[in-house]
């Protein structure tokens, strides 16, 4: 099947990105600084839209893919965990990352690297501490009740963005709908497009996908951040300073290692896994957030005791 669309869906997704706060770091300090958790309802926003295009896709379509569930363990805790610290060290997650690089602020292009690293080190066996999962997708919906249940939370939670959309006129919810639809269609038809999974296959000897059709659509994913940042007058090249180059590489690099003790990073778990009613999905994010939201509370009282 051609698949070129996920080109134009990607720059849109970018574009998109650039409109609205979209980083779980951002939201978690926007919670836990301000008592404010409009932010991390527009991430459920994105999930549930997410959520409810992937169920029609999957159901009337059969050309769209479901996350495999997996086993609650230490790994996935302990891979959660370090998603959510190097989620701090690099001042923003993945899904974040796009949107500071979209601005100019090229250093965070090192959190990619650092990411590449952490897979190459995972996949050569230098740092033997667990087994890397992989994207295991399904082409069915589990017809559970609490499937069900879950995949009624989120319908509600559109009905609830429409409403704000339609009558609130609230158009940043517009751009967060735009995000949840663009991302399951692209990574429901398209898994291999995560960044996790494409560095592996560059990892492991695979070449560029047929047509070169999933590294464009990359491409255009920050090319659509750019564009959005631009139209705002917000795209300011910068290279930053050595230490947040240092900050944006070791924190990439922890978030790449935790990424392959979870199936794929924050921004899969975000716009895929929990979207495909997966348990392991939502228990893994919401320790990515405690771990973010406790790093958070400790910070100031490391920074006090150093000075004292």
């Amino acid at each position: 099947m051609p698949s070129f669309y996920v080109i134009p869906l990607a720059f849109i997704l970018g574009f998109s990105l650039g409109r609205v706060a979209t980083c779980t770091v951002a939201a978690t300090d926007r919670w836990i600084n301000q008592g404010k958790m409009d932010w991390l309802f527009g991430l459920l926003v994105v999930a549930s839209w997410a959520a409810v295009l992937l169920y029609v896709l999957v159901e009337y379509t059969g050309r769209a893919h479901l996350p495999l569930d997996i086993p609650l363990n230490g790994q996935l805790f302990f891979g959660a965990a370090l998603m959510g610290v190097g989620a701090m060290i690099n001042r923003g997650c993945f899904v974040g990352t796009v949107g500071y690089i979209g601005t100019g602020k090229f250093s965070y292009i090192l959190s990619f690297v650092g990411l590449a690293f952490a897979l190459w080190l995972v996949r050569s066996d230098v740092l033997d501490l667990f087994d890397p999962v992989e994207f295991l997708p399904r082409i069915t919906v589990e017809q559970s009740l609490t499937k069900q249940a879950a995949l009624g939370a989120f319908g509600i939670v559109c009905l609830i963005s429409l409403w704000l959309i339609l009558v609130k006129r609230n158009w940043a919810y517009l751009a967060l709908m735009a995000i949840g639809l663009c991302a399951a269609t692209i990574y429901g038809t398209r898994p291999e497009w995560a960044y996790a999974a494409l560095l592996n296959s560059f990892l492991q000897g695979q070449g560029l996908s047929v047509g070169k059709t999933i590294e464009f659509a990359v491409a255009a994913l920050f090319a659509g951040a750019i564009f959005s940042s631009w139209l705002k007058d917000r795209f300011k090249p910068q290279l930053g300073s050595w230490k947040l180059a240092l900050a944006n590489l070791a924190g990439g690099f922890l978030m790449g290692f935790g990424a392959s003790a979870v199936p794929g990073g924050n921004d899969v778990l975000l716009m895929w896994t929990i979207p495909g009613l997966t348990l392991y999905g939502a228990v893994a994010y919401l320790v990515m957030i405690a771990t973010i939201a406790v790093s958070m509370k400790i910070e100031p009282l490391l920074a006090a005791k150093i000075k004292s």
